[in-house]
């Protein structure tokens, strides 16, 4: 009888996330979903920054995010990836981004769900020319009411709620 290889042994986001499902059944399947397209999202995102200088996707845009940072055309990629990745699952009322000015609410063709999703699409872009880690940050928070245009006040302030959180995530990340 063979040991199993410890490769086989890993346990990937998909398996952990369906036992948190089936074990102690805290988890919502459309949350599981909408995570499981964000981990998508973030590989499209790390094969692109892979590519480097061939992928003609390095340097400045010409413009500043939210934040008054200096745009990388990488930073504009991922916020695209992200978008697209998850405006059409029917799991998010709306989405924010540091990329953007404003609320990104999901488009009438498709079907709105109950989340809201936050993100830096990729974080640490200015730091991509000198090899340093980089990587996208996001929260899903639970949207309480239906969307409607008269949520998007609710949505700026979950959205500077979010960005207190991720940049408290940094902070302690970066402290290590």
């Amino acid at each position: 009888m063979s040991t199993p290889s410890s490769i086989s042994r890993r346990t990937t986001l998909t398996k952990y996330l369906i036992e948190q499902q089936r074990e102690h059944q805290n988890l919502p399947a459309d949350l599981r979903l909408l995570i499981e397209v964000i981990a998508r999202a973030c590989k499209q995102i790390g094969y692109q920054v892979s590519k480097g200088a061939l992928g003609e996707a390095l340097g400045t845009a010409g413009s500043e995010n939210v934040q008054g940072e200096v745009q990388k055309k990488l930073d504009i990629l991922s916020n695209e990836i992200l978008l697209e990745a998850n405006e059409w699952g029917g799991n998010l009322a709306a989405m924010a981004s540091e990329e953007m000015e404003k609320i990104f609410p999901i488009p009438n063709r498709y079907p709105k769900g109950n989340y809201l999703l936050t993100f830096d699409p990729l974080d640490g872009s200015s730091n991509i020319d000198v090899n340093v880690s980089i990587g996208t940050i996001f929260s899903v928070l639970r949207c309480r009411t239906a969307w409607s245009r008269a949520n998007r006040h609710s949505c700026s302030r979950a959205r500077r709620r979010s960005r207190l959180v991720m940049r408290s995530m940094v902070r302690r990340l970066c402290s290590c």
